[in-house]
């Protein structure tokens, strides 16, 4: 038997759909796009190996690990130059010349036309030695095995640019920020604009009066006795 009830209603329902306007997004335009004034659209080689004259008498030498080159914060490199999209680190590290070698294999073959990317770290200039296995121990350092750059936190490795998208440039380089022994992350122009803005608006609105400024400049509870060097110069964020 058919319930009249249910048909009346699923008529009625279909009589009161209504169309509507679709609002679709502007699309996307590259007016204001600043490319690499060298021409140059590519990832260039990083060399494995800083170069020696040889003939002023400079040789390599051994060093030590020195971590205190990636502890901190960077204070210079933290913006895009040109202004779109690039991989920035959370935290300090060091990238080796495998992960350049990797990092522009994988970013080379994503460019197409009118795309660009550079770098925006130094090629590798810290060595690191390492021992023959089945050597003992003492005797001095090992031989150099390879050389690293050290990044800090907020260090910008990398922009890409050009008439692409932030979709686009997601897809190939999120998956990269795996490569490295450290955490990096995907940042945009407009991601580091709205984190300016809510620093300052949380630095303008917060009304603890007890803040790290005024608890180091006036030795709150002796803090300068046992607060580091570190803590002091970074208001204790970084380490």
């Amino acid at each position: 038997m058919i319930n009249l009830r249910s048909v009346c209603k699923s008529s009625i329902s279909w009589s009161l759909s209504t169309r509507g306007m679709k609002k679709y997004p502007f699309p996307v335009t590259y007016e204001n796009v600043r490319f690499p004034p060298n021409g140059q659209l590519k990832l260039p080689v990083m060399p494995a190996e800083p170069s020696y004259d040889l003939e002023k008498g400079e040789k390599k030498y051994k060093s030590t690990k020195r971590m205190i080159e990636a502890r901190g914060v960077e204070e210079v490199h933290t913006d895009l130059i040109h202004e779109q999209y690039g991989l920035a680190a959370v935290s300090g590290g060091f990238i080796d010349s495998d992960d350049f070698k990797f990092l522009q294999d994988r970013i080379n073959k994503n460019l197409i036309d009118n795309q660009f990317a550079v770098w925006r770290v130094d090629e590798p200039w810290l060595p690191r030695t390492k021992k023959a296995q089945g050597t003992r121990l003492g005797g001095g350092k090992g031989s150099i095995q390879k050389y690293v750059t050290p990044v800090r936190a907020n260090r910008i490795i990398l922009e890409v640019g050009g008439y692409i998208t932030e979709i686009e440039a997601k897809a190939f380089l999120l998956y990269l920020c795996e490569r490295f022994s450290f955490p990096v992350e995907f940042v945009s122009e407009t991601m580091l604009a709205e984190r300016r803005r809510k620093a300052e608006e949380i630095r303008m609105m917060n009304k603890n009066v007890f803040s790290w400024d005024k608890v180091i400049k006036y030795n709150m509870q002796n803090c300068n006795s046992w607060l580091s060097n570190y803590d002091i110069a970074w208001k204790g964020k970084y380490r």
